[in-house]
């Protein structure tokens, strides 16, 4: 097997790229808060990573397909992980006006 200076190029692009996500979905995961990634950056970003997996199948580009499955898989977690913290932060938000409706009612004669 001949070393090819070119395709290990992409190939390290390409991790460079996927790991991107990992300080991100390390951040998100500690705070829990992803309220600063739309939905909208998300699905063009999630839609321009399947265009370019199936160009790069096409043209059996194996750097860019295999680094870009990560990228997408990696953003598959971002959107999950925005999904349910937004769910369980609209979930605690709806408990704690409960809560203070109660307490609020402790005071009336």
């Amino acid at each position: 097997m001949k070393f090819d200076f070119y395709e290990s190029c992409g190939y390290m692009a390409g991790i460079l790229f996927a790991s991107g996500f990992i300080p991100q979905i390390y951040k998100s995961y500690k705070t829990k808060n992803l309220d600063d990634i739309s939905y909208e950056w998300q699905f063009i970003f999630t839609m321009g990573v399947i265009l370019g997996i199936i160009y790069s199948i096409h043209h059996d580009l194996k750097p860019i397909y295999i680094c870009s499955s990560v990228e997408l898989f990696f953003m598959v977690t971002l959107i999950t992980m925005k999904y349910i913290y937004s769910k369980d932060a609209s979930s605690l938000d709806d408990t704690s006006k409960v809560n203070t409706i109660t307490s609020n009612d402790d005071t009336i004669p």
